[in-house]
């Protein structure tokens, strides 16, 4: 299961990545290609969008809404993302860019919430202000998931992984599927009480 998760994931991941190369290698003046660690991150959160289960009345809607906070480099990636995917036909998203954290923002129409390291002093309001709402939030910041963040990317030699608080994302009303847990770097588990 592990396995073809990883064959799955390592697939979308080189088939994305390989159309964000050709656009860097036009860009650059005859150099390698560049792939930014950002356009990496953004494929994570595509791919998130297929082993993350919400309840039907957002099952239901088409296109999936990843919204970013408070990093303009992440809403870039995913902006160039969504339109290489509507061009390949594959599942369609759509990017709410939401810059800095401000209290009367709106995050109902997202899937992902997506919040940069810049908004790290936001992360605890941020995460009260969605309980109850069925939102998987992200960020790539330590301490993350210790206010109650579901997944977390980190960088380990040179590749990114991501953690997951399974009890924040139950918690939520999301399911999490085993092959996703089963390729986190680690798992927060729900306490005996929770569970």
């Amino acid at each position: 299961m592990k396995m073809r998760l990883h064959l799955r994931m390592a697939v979308v991941i080189w088939a994305l990545l390989t159309s964000f190369m050709a656009v860097s290698l036009a860009a650059a003046s005859g150099g390698e290609p560049v792939i930014r660690q950002a356009q990496v991150k953004a494929v994570y959160l595509y791919n998130f969008l297929h082993f993350v289960s919400w309840p039907a009345h957002q099952e239901e809607k088409i296109v999936k809404v990843i919204g970013v906070l408070g990093d303009r480099e992440m809403g870039r990636s995913l902006t160039e993302l969504a339109r290489r995917l509507r061009r390949r036909g594959r599942t369609a998203i759509r990017v709410i860019l939401y810059g800095s954290y401000r209290s009367d923002l709106d995050f109902s129409a997202c899937h992902i919430l997506f919040i940069g390291r810049s908004q790290a002093g936001n992360f605890k309001e941020i995460v009260s202000r969605l309980k109850g709402q069925t939102i998987l939030t992200v960020a790539d910041s330590k301490h993350f998931l210790s206010v109650g963040g579901m997944i977390n990317l980190v960088e380990l030699e040179r590749r990114i992984r991501y953690q997951v608080n399974l009890s924040a994302a139950r918690s939520a009303g999301l399911r999490l599927s085993s092959q996703l847990l089963e390729s986190a770097l680690t798992v927060v588990k729900p306490s005996v009480k929770e569970d």
